[in-house]
Protein backbone atom coordinates (compact mmCIF):
# COMPACT_ATOMS: atom_id res chain seq x y z
CA UNK A 1 0.00 0.00 0.00
CA UNK A 2 1.30 3.29 -0.90
CA UNK A 3 -1.20 4.99 1.22
CA UNK A 4 -0.26 7.43 4.24
CA UNK A 5 -2.39 9.35 6.47
CA UNK A 6 -1.25 12.88 7.41
CA UNK A 7 -2.66 14.36 10.85
CA UNK A 8 -2.45 14.17 14.83
CA UNK A 9 -2.51 10.17 15.22
CA UNK A 10 -4.91 10.72 18.27
CA UNK A 11 -4.41 7.61 20.97
CA UNK A 12 -4.40 4.41 19.44
CA UNK A 13 -5.43 2.67 22.66
CA UNK A 14 -8.92 4.39 22.54
CA UNK A 15 -11.67 3.52 19.96
CA UNK A 16 -12.95 7.47 19.01
CA UNK A 17 -14.12 8.71 15.68
CA UNK A 18 -11.20 11.54 16.16
CA UNK A 19 -8.35 9.26 15.78
CA UNK A 20 -9.80 8.65 12.21
CA UNK A 21 -9.65 12.06 11.59
CA UNK A 22 -6.84 12.11 8.70
CA UNK A 23 -5.99 12.94 5.63
CA UNK A 24 -5.91 10.54 3.28
CA UNK A 25 -3.07 10.82 0.19
CA UNK A 26 -2.61 8.27 -2.23
CA UNK A 27 0.73 9.06 -3.37
CA UNK A 28 3.02 10.83 -0.83
CA UNK A 29 4.88 12.54 -3.80
CA UNK A 30 2.69 15.77 -3.83
CA UNK A 31 1.95 17.77 -7.36
CA UNK A 32 1.45 21.89 -6.83
CA UNK A 33 -1.62 21.26 -6.95
CA UNK A 34 -2.01 18.71 -4.54
CA UNK A 35 -0.21 20.77 -1.98
CA UNK A 36 -2.17 23.62 -3.16
CA UNK A 37 -5.07 21.93 -1.53
CA UNK A 38 -3.63 20.72 1.23
CA UNK A 39 -2.37 24.85 2.59
CA UNK A 40 -6.42 25.74 1.73
CA UNK A 41 -8.19 23.15 2.94
CA UNK A 42 -10.63 24.84 5.52
CA UNK A 43 -11.96 21.21 7.30
CA UNK A 44 -13.19 20.99 10.51
CA UNK A 45 -10.16 19.18 12.81
CA UNK A 46 -7.58 20.26 10.30
CA UNK A 47 -5.33 23.41 11.01
CA UNK A 48 -2.45 23.99 8.67
CA UNK A 49 0.68 25.63 9.35
CA UNK A 50 3.85 26.75 7.01
CA UNK A 51 6.85 27.01 8.47
CA UNK A 52 9.84 28.18 6.11
CA UNK A 53 13.02 26.41 6.03
CA UNK A 54 15.32 28.91 5.19
CA UNK A 55 17.87 31.56 7.34
CA UNK A 56 19.90 34.76 6.30
CA UNK A 57 23.03 33.56 4.64
CA UNK A 58 26.39 33.60 6.59
CA UNK A 59 24.62 33.15 10.13
CA UNK A 60 24.27 29.67 12.34
CA UNK A 61 22.90 26.66 10.12
CA UNK A 62 22.64 25.40 14.53
CA UNK A 63 20.93 28.35 15.39
CA UNK A 64 18.70 27.93 12.62
CA UNK A 65 17.61 24.59 13.03
CA UNK A 66 16.72 25.48 16.91
CA UNK A 67 14.59 28.47 15.68
CA UNK A 68 12.54 25.90 13.46
CA UNK A 69 11.46 23.89 16.42
CA UNK A 70 10.44 26.87 18.09
CA UNK A 71 8.11 28.13 15.27
CA UNK A 72 6.92 24.68 15.01
CA UNK A 73 6.57 24.62 18.74
CA UNK A 74 4.22 27.75 18.68
CA UNK A 75 2.09 26.47 16.32
CA UNK A 76 1.21 23.01 17.51
CA UNK A 77 0.25 24.81 21.17
CA UNK A 78 -2.06 27.37 18.63
CA UNK A 79 -3.65 24.06 17.37
CA UNK A 80 -1.87 23.31 13.94
CA UNK A 81 -2.13 19.05 13.22
CA UNK A 82 -0.56 19.74 9.48
CA UNK A 83 2.52 21.46 9.37
CA UNK A 84 4.49 22.33 6.04
CA UNK A 85 8.00 22.84 5.75
CA UNK A 86 8.63 25.41 3.31
CA UNK A 87 12.46 26.31 1.37
CA UNK A 88 10.43 28.21 -1.33
CA UNK A 89 11.56 31.41 0.49
CA UNK A 90 15.25 30.95 -0.65
CA UNK A 91 16.64 33.98 -2.11
CA UNK A 92 19.85 36.32 -2.62
CA UNK A 93 19.64 36.17 0.87
CA UNK A 94 18.42 33.42 2.48
CA UNK A 95 19.69 29.67 2.52
CA UNK A 96 17.64 26.45 2.88
CA UNK A 97 18.22 24.72 5.81
CA UNK A 98 19.28 21.11 3.72
CA UNK A 99 15.59 19.12 3.72
CA UNK A 100 16.62 15.77 4.98
CA UNK A 101 18.21 17.65 8.14
CA UNK A 102 15.55 19.93 8.64
CA UNK A 103 12.99 16.66 8.66
CA UNK A 104 15.09 13.94 10.81
CA UNK A 105 16.05 16.99 13.36
CA UNK A 106 12.50 18.25 13.64
CA UNK A 107 11.34 14.25 13.95
CA UNK A 108 13.47 13.77 16.86
CA UNK A 109 12.74 17.04 18.49
CA UNK A 110 9.15 16.29 18.07
CA UNK A 111 9.61 13.03 19.68
CA UNK A 112 11.79 13.93 22.52
CA UNK A 113 9.13 16.64 23.48
CA UNK A 114 6.35 13.62 23.01
CA UNK A 115 4.59 15.74 19.87
CA UNK A 116 5.56 14.32 17.15
CA UNK A 117 1.76 11.64 17.07
CA UNK A 118 -0.02 15.38 17.47
CA UNK A 119 1.01 16.39 14.05
CA UNK A 120 1.86 15.28 10.34
CA UNK A 121 4.84 16.48 8.36
CA UNK A 122 4.37 17.75 4.77
CA UNK A 123 7.75 19.22 3.02
CA UNK A 124 7.08 21.56 0.24
CA UNK A 125 11.45 21.48 -1.12
CA UNK A 126 13.32 21.99 -4.49
CA UNK A 127 15.69 19.80 -3.26
CA UNK A 128 14.96 15.76 -3.55
CA UNK A 129 15.26 14.53 -7.29
CA UNK A 130 16.46 10.89 -6.76
CA UNK A 131 14.34 8.30 -5.43
CA UNK A 132 17.25 7.82 -3.11
CA UNK A 133 16.22 11.73 -1.42
CA UNK A 134 12.80 10.77 -1.30
CA UNK A 135 13.28 7.59 0.34
CA UNK A 136 15.41 9.12 3.01
CA UNK A 137 12.72 12.14 3.57
CA UNK A 138 10.39 9.70 4.28
CA UNK A 139 12.13 7.43 5.98
CA UNK A 140 13.06 10.27 8.86
CA UNK A 141 9.49 11.23 9.09
CA UNK A 142 8.36 13.49 5.89
CA UNK A 143 4.30 12.44 5.32
CA UNK A 144 4.32 13.64 2.15
CA UNK A 145 6.86 15.79 -0.32
CA UNK A 146 6.17 18.30 -2.78
CA UNK A 147 9.36 18.19 -4.99
CA UNK A 148 8.48 21.68 -6.99
CA UNK A 149 11.94 22.26 -8.57
CA UNK A 150 11.76 18.85 -10.25
CA UNK A 151 9.12 19.45 -11.47
CA UNK A 152 9.62 23.12 -12.42
CA UNK A 153 12.44 21.19 -14.91
CA UNK A 154 9.86 18.85 -16.68
CA UNK A 155 7.33 21.99 -17.29
CA UNK A 156 11.01 23.46 -18.82
CA UNK A 157 12.24 20.62 -20.76
CA UNK A 158 8.61 21.07 -22.49
CA UNK A 159 8.71 24.50 -23.07
CA UNK A 160 12.42 23.64 -24.88
CA UNK A 161 11.13 21.44 -27.11
CA UNK A 162 13.33 18.60 -25.28
CA UNK A 163 10.57 16.76 -23.90
CA UNK A 164 7.19 16.12 -26.16
CA UNK A 165 4.49 15.16 -23.47
CA UNK A 166 1.83 16.74 -21.90
CA UNK A 167 2.95 18.57 -18.46
CA UNK A 168 0.47 17.16 -16.07
CA UNK A 169 1.14 13.48 -17.70
CA UNK A 170 4.80 14.09 -17.63
CA UNK A 171 5.05 15.36 -13.75
CA UNK A 172 2.21 11.96 -13.04
CA UNK A 173 4.65 9.54 -14.61
CA UNK A 174 7.67 11.49 -13.10
CA UNK A 175 5.71 10.92 -9.42
CA UNK A 176 4.67 7.66 -10.14
CA UNK A 177 7.98 6.48 -11.47
CA UNK A 178 9.74 7.85 -7.58
CA UNK A 179 7.08 6.22 -6.22
CA UNK A 180 7.42 2.96 -7.91
CA UNK A 181 11.29 3.46 -6.79
CA UNK A 182 10.41 3.93 -2.97
CA UNK A 183 8.11 0.39 -2.72
CA UNK A 184 11.03 -1.15 -4.31
CA UNK A 185 13.87 -0.38 -1.84
CA UNK A 186 10.99 -0.82 1.10
CA UNK A 187 9.88 -3.94 -0.09
CA UNK A 188 13.79 -4.99 -0.15
CA UNK A 189 13.68 -4.66 3.74
CA UNK A 190 10.58 -6.78 3.91
CA UNK A 191 8.15 -3.30 4.08
CA UNK A 192 4.80 -3.38 2.60
CA UNK A 193 3.36 -0.54 3.38
CA UNK A 194 4.53 3.09 2.70
CA UNK A 195 3.45 4.11 6.77
CA UNK A 196 5.40 1.43 8.20
CA UNK A 197 8.27 2.56 6.17
CA UNK A 198 7.71 6.37 7.41
CA UNK A 199 9.87 7.43 10.08
CA UNK A 200 11.62 4.01 10.11
CA UNK A 201 14.91 4.91 10.25
CA UNK A 202 16.31 1.85 8.37
CA UNK A 203 19.26 3.59 7.28
CA UNK A 204 23.79 3.96 7.96
CA UNK A 205 24.95 7.34 7.75
CA UNK A 206 28.14 7.42 6.43
CA UNK A 207 30.86 9.86 6.87
CA UNK A 208 28.70 11.83 9.54
CA UNK A 209 29.78 13.40 13.01
CA UNK A 210 28.64 11.56 15.87
CA UNK A 211 27.57 15.17 16.97
CA UNK A 212 25.29 15.47 14.01
CA UNK A 213 23.86 11.98 14.37
CA UNK A 214 22.68 12.42 18.02
CA UNK A 215 21.29 15.61 17.53
CA UNK A 216 19.31 15.20 14.45
CA UNK A 217 19.41 11.11 12.97
CA UNK A 218 19.26 10.15 16.33
CA UNK A 219 20.04 6.12 16.70
CA UNK A 220 20.96 6.22 13.33
CA UNK A 221 23.67 3.76 12.91
CA UNK A 222 27.12 5.32 12.25
CA UNK A 223 30.60 3.57 11.99
CA UNK A 224 32.60 6.13 10.29
CA UNK A 225 32.66 9.69 11.59
CA UNK A 226 32.87 12.54 9.11
CA UNK A 227 31.34 16.15 8.80
CA UNK A 228 30.11 17.89 11.50
CA UNK A 229 27.37 20.46 11.54
CA UNK A 230 29.39 23.69 10.48
CA UNK A 231 30.87 21.71 7.52
CA UNK A 232 27.49 21.23 6.03
CA UNK A 233 26.79 24.81 6.78
CA UNK A 234 29.67 25.70 5.08
CA UNK A 235 28.88 23.49 1.82
CA UNK A 236 25.43 24.97 1.65
CA UNK A 237 26.67 28.29 1.64
CA UNK A 238 29.37 27.79 -0.88
CA UNK A 239 26.31 26.06 -3.42
CA UNK A 240 23.96 29.00 -2.56
CA UNK A 241 26.51 31.40 -3.18
CA UNK A 242 27.36 30.08 -6.34
CA UNK A 243 24.27 29.66 -7.85
CA UNK A 244 23.72 33.53 -7.15
CA UNK A 245 27.00 34.48 -8.39
CA UNK A 246 26.14 32.45 -11.82
CA UNK A 247 22.82 34.03 -12.17
CA UNK A 248 23.85 37.29 -11.70
CA UNK A 249 26.43 36.98 -14.10
CA UNK A 250 23.60 35.70 -16.15
CA UNK A 251 21.87 39.06 -15.55
CA UNK A 252 25.01 40.68 -16.53
CA UNK A 253 25.21 39.33 -19.80
CA UNK A 254 21.75 39.89 -21.00
CA UNK A 255 21.94 43.50 -19.89
CA UNK A 256 24.93 43.71 -22.62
Amino acid sequence: STTVYIGADGNLLEEKAENCKMLKVNNPILTNTDLMKIKNMKVDGFKVAEIPITYYKNTSLEKAIEYLFIEVDRVIREGANILILTDREVDEYHVAIPSLLAVSGLQQHLVRTKKRTSVGIVLETGEPREVHHFATLLGYGACAINPYLAQFSIKKLIQDGLLKKDYYAAVNDYNNAVLHGIVKIASKMGISTLQSYQGSQIFEAVGISKKVIDEYFTNTVSRVEGITIEDIAEDVDYHHSKAFDMLGLKNDLSLD
